[in-house]
């Protein structure tokens, strides 16, 4: 979806899929406070496609960065284990506690962001 014509909107948008209030991102965006037109505003079809597509992009974002560093580093790890020389294994031996951490840091992170269940209800 491309970005939308109100500009105000846009900027409403923007602001919700970055996890703004509703009143603030509304405010935030030029409109006059008011209670519920934010809500209002959130809930127009076309600006609760953009919330959405923006908010899918961030995860993708997110998600891909860390995968594509780790990737990388694998890469400088299996070059390095091929040249056979003490410096190319040195540097192998890095990228793979590195690729290592990040990997746990991501996991850590997905982990911290699942919902957590109440239980003994």
């Amino acid at each position: 979806m491309p970005i939308l014509q109100n500009p105000r909107h846009e900027a409403f948008a923007q602001a919700r899929a970055k996890g703004m209030r509703l009143d603030d991102a509304y405010e935030d965006a030029g409109f006059v406070p008011d209670a519920g037109h934010g809500h209002r505003l959130a809930h127009r079809d076309d600006v609760a496609r953009r919330i959405a597509e923006l908010r899918a992009e961030q995860v993708e974002l997110n998600d891909a960065a860390p995968k594509a560093v780790i990737a990388t580093l694998l890469r400088i790890a299996k070059a390095g284990e091929a040249a056979a020389t003490p410096a190319a294994i040195k540097e192998a031996r890095l990228s793979l506690l590195e690729a290592r951490r990040l990997s746990e840091e991501l996991a850590k992170a997905r982990e911290a962001e699942r919902p957590q269940h109440i239980t003994g209800y």
